[in-house]
């Protein structure tokens, strides 16, 4: 009974955690004025594969919406980089803007999961058959497992969007987001993605 518990109780928990969610967002007013001729897509890293990881998947993801958009480890590969040079990674590829995704942080949180009860059917036969006097079979409910109320440990973990017109330095947009941290990064990188992305859509900068 004991591992039916910890089974119902892992998947209480996996249910909980599957997409990342925006914890603040902003734009400039006249930002949908400006027409903009592509965007720079720069994931800050202290790896490189994340780096390339991130910033393939974005951009991809950007040009699936009609977005021009370019990795910024294809134009410069470093991993010290100075304004200077995202200016000139910018100017190399022809794009007006620079979209900037960092680390934001983790944190720690107790959260209580209400219990919940599970419960299987059980065919019975019936010889009478109800309403039309013939036999049948018809499901009987029992419980196959409960969870109390449990409280677990939850850690997030949070990137930050910016988006900059590069020749005025000026911030044009920007999204927080946060996710329940997970062994599966791939699938976290899909999620943030698809956060910002559809952030990007409510705020009318992508189709």
């Amino acid at each position: 009974m004991k591992t039916i518990l910890t089974l119902l109780a892992a998947m209480l928990l996996s249910a909980c955690a599957s997409q990342a969610n925006i914890t603040y967002a902003w734009k400039a007013d006249d930002i949908v004025e400006k027409d903009r001729e592509g965007v720079l897509v720069l994931a800050v890293a202290k790896k490189a594969e994340p780096r390339q990881r991130f910033e393939s998947a974005f951009t991809e993801a950007l040009s699936r919406h009609g977005v021009r958009a370019v990795s910024s480890y294809t134009v410069n590969p470093s991993m010290k980089l100075e304004k200077a040079d995202v200016v000139a990674m910018a100017q190399e590829a022809n794009v007006d803007t620079v979209l900037v995704t960092l680390f934001a942080g983790r944190d720690k949180s107790e959260v209580l999961h209400p219990g919940r009860t599970y419960y299987g059917i059980a065919p019975v036969y019936s010889p009478t058959g109800g309403y039309y006097g013939r036999g049948g079979v018809y499901g009987v409910p029992f419980e196959v497992g409960h969870v109390p109320d449990f409280y677990a440990e939850h850690k997030s973990i949070h990137l930050e969007a910016n988006l900059y017109d590069v020749e005025t330095e000026q911030h044009l947009w920007q999204a927080a987001s946060g996710i329940e941290e997970s062994d599966d990064n791939a699938a976290m990188v899909e999620a943030f993605i698809d956060a910002f992305i559809k952030q990007l859509q409510q705020d009318g900068l992508v189709h």
